[in-house]
């Protein structure tokens, strides 16, 4: 029998095109920027992230037969993360538009396989909202509700006319935390049904209600963001490595000292380019 993992992620890998102009973009204008290349999608950067933490983890994710999901699997797996793919025809892109202050304009062609998605054993599953957007997410949020591992959703911007649906998939997993950023929580919460810790991140401050357990951490203004791709995943995934050895509920000292290790990290992510940046909050390569 294999060894139970730690952490098993469920969401996208995807093939991360990130676009800097030098100058604002003119349509028929030839603009310098820069340009990267790399692995992303939020299932990719929670994965990184726990297992630069030295978290056991492994990610389930769609992966096409394609020169993308070769440098994908070939970034992932030199992180140190255990991979289960799911085939798709081809695999997903993201390109990502950055403006001078930082903040993203992403357009995203992502590769659904929620309908063929393993469930795995571990101790804690990370699920990317994501997931839920496509027509088996409730399927898929069913199968995961049946285990005993401690579940955890991390939020995502939803369209209005999928909210009821995303909602309702949210409710028939049972998450024990629920993750979202403070413009998802006001558009997706409360969730009826459903009665689960949340953490609400915004730039200046973070909060949490636990059970009968509340936490506040505010965040210093420091340097400013300069690309903020995946620092919300980055958060999450400091998050949960911090809290999986904590009791649960977790004391309050546990859950503030956590929360403050993730706006740690996440700080860190947000002032470095890309969404995968090694920064100093982690363990060296």
């Amino acid at each position: 029998m294999e060894a139970r993992r730690e952490v098993l992620v469920v969401g996208d890998a995807l093939l991360d095109v990130t676009v800097q102009p030098a100058a604002p973009i003119q349509a028929g204008a030839d603009v310098p920027a820069e340009i990267r290349i790399g692995c992303g999608g939020q299932g990719a950067n929670l994965a990184v992230r726990l297992a630069r933490q030295r978290v056991d983890v492994e990610l389930v994710c769609g992966l096409g037969d394609d020169r993308a999901g070769a440098l994908v699997t070939d970034a992932l797996r030199a992180e140190g993360v255990q991979l289960s793919p799911v085939s798709v025809e081809s695999t997903g892109a993201v390109v990502i538009l950055l403006d001078e202050v930082g903040e993203r304009t992403m357009l995203s062609r992502r590769a659904p396989f929620a309908a063929n998605a393993r469930v795995l054993f571990a101790d804690w599953t990370v699920v990317s909202g994501y997931l839920f957007l496509e027509a088996e997410g409730v399927s898929l949020a069913q199968a995961l509700g049946m285990g005993t591992t401690r579940r955890v959703v991390a939020g995502c911007a939803v369209p209005e006319p999928s909210r009821s649906a995303w909602k309702a998939a949210v409710a028939a997993m049972h998450p024990d935390l629920l993750i979202l950023n403070r413009d998802e929580a006001r558009t997706l919460a409360p969730i009826d049904g459903l009665s689960t810790a949340i953490v609400i991140t915004a730039p200046d401050v973070v909060v949490a209600s636990i059970g009968e357990v509340r936490a506040t951490v505010h965040v210093s203004p420091g340097t400013g963001a300069t690309d903020t791709t995946g620092a919300g995943d980055a958060f999450a995934a400091g998050l949960v490595a911090e809290l999986r050895s904590a009791a649960w509920p977790p004391p309050h000292s546990s859950l503030e000292g956590a929360m403050t290790k993730a706006v740690a990290l996440a700080s860190q992510v947000a002032r470095a380019p890309g969404a995968q940046p090694r920064v100093a909050a982690e363990a060296p390569a």
